[in-house]
């Protein structure tokens, strides 16, 4: 990848650089290390490891994961143990995620994501939770990782005993023509629960996209509340203006039915594509702003005047500014306490993974990287309080 020119947009120089020069007082974390052992390791198969945390022992198998960001050296890892464990303070379960986050220098943008998403609404938004950790492989040090959860059955709540319960990641669903080449022939939706080999949810999800697609509005209104919590998608489109995700928009969630008396809901996955850089890691300061009308959801739910979807969407909008949730106060309070939990770490992961490499679009360091993300919020929220008309308490 050719660098470009580009200009780092800094804070009101001073507020921002004051900011981060503010948080060196503050008593920096420490990030655990985790030790794995294993003769070799693939892509399409999972061999066996030894892992060492803390005290423990604990023995698995591990293999790379990844599509776009297998072309980076540092590789991302899923990591499935034979018994279930709290890894880091995680909640206790086999299988978890070894992010190696290469292409955002911050290592926060997932991470403040999906806390942001769960804030929202505890109850109902469901997102990964994720710890820090230095990876070493066969004691070689490997980097600063983050250590995510897998959205699997249990973590998403989703009632195994009721036989319309399923979970797809990524589906083809939302797309302007209503077919796209499949990854998998075999999996057009994506289904991860139940198999598909042992329950195929294709019809049932295609009924879902019958309504999407084909219906009459008159008939979209009156069905759309019973197929797609409506609240869950309010919360994840504000999400996804307020970061600016166009990735996020078609691809990177997970959609999930916990039981037969539930509508569908939809899980954040996949968010370095957020505040101030596209996925690839190029600078997008708003210059080129997400088109949510290309997702057919959104758009039909903002087209139908009797669903008033867009007063919903303004209304929750103003709810979560006067809460004080979506500010830049709270947003910095997050982007600090990241910054304590690996500021030191992250020193140490850029002279494995230096900053300048030819795989970054500039050689911004990561103080200059979190300025970015503050600069970006100091822009982004005005330009929503505008669209939402939204002037405060």
């Amino acid at each position: 990848m050719n660098k470009r020119l580009f200009v780092i947009i800094l804070v009101s120089a001073t507020a921002c650089v004051g900011w981060f020069s503010s948080c060196h007082h503050k008593k920096t974390e420490t990030v655990p290390d985790i030790r794995i052992y294993f003769d070799s390791v693939f892509w399409h198969k999972k061999t066996p490891c030894t892992v060492i945390t803390g005290k423990d022992t604990l023995y698995g198998k591990i293999k790379f994961r990844g599509g776009i960001s297998s072309r980076y050296d540092k590789h991302s890892f899923t990591l499935k143990l034979e018994e279930s464990y709290p890894l880091e303070g995680l909640k206790a379960a086999k299988t978890f995620i070894l992010n190696a986050n290469y292409i955002d220098k911050t290592m926060m943008r997932h991470k403040i994501s999906y806390d942001l998403f769960r804030k929202m609404r505890p109850e109902r938004n469901k997102a990964a939770e994720c710890r820090y950790l230095q990876l070493y492989l066969n004691d070689n040090y490997e980097g600063l990782y983050v250590l995510m959860e897998k959205l699997d059955a249990k973590r998403l709540g989703v009632d195994k005993h009721d036989s319309m319960s399923m979970i797809f990641k990524d589906p083809p669903l939302f797309w302007g023509e209503k077919r796209i080449v499949p990854q998998d022939s075999d999996n057009y939706y994506q289904q991860t629960y139940p198999k598909i080999t042992e329950e195929d949810k294709t019809e049932y999800i295609e009924q879902f996209m019958h309504l999407l697609f084909d219906s009459p509005d008159t008939v979209f209104a009156k069905e759309i509340g019973r197929w797609i919590d409506l609240d869950n998608v309010t919360d994840w489109h504000l999400l996804l203006l307020l970061t600016n995700n166009e990735d996020g928009l078609m691809k990177n969630f997970f959609l999930y039915k916990i039981s037969s008396s539930e509508p569908f809901r939809i899980a954040p996955w996949d968010y370095d594509h957020s505040f101030g850089r596209d996925g690839d890691n190029e600078m997008n300061m708003l210059e080129r702003i997400i088109d949510c009308d290309r997702c057919v959801l959104l758009r039909r739910l903002n087209q139908i005047p009797s669903l008033q979807y867009d007063r919903k969407l303004a209304d929750r909008w103003r709810e979560l500014r006067d809460n004080g949730l979506f500010s830049v106060p709270c947003f910095q309070k997050m982007v600090e306490s990241e910054n304590r939990a690996i500021e030191k770490a992250v020193v140490r992961n850029a002279e494995k993974w230096p900053w300048n490499s030819d795989n970054y679009y500039d050689d911004s360091t990561y103080t200059q990287e979190v300025n970015l993300m503050l600069t970006y919020m100091r822009k982004r929220i005005p330009q929503l309080d505008s669209c939402f008309h939204y002037t405060g308490k």
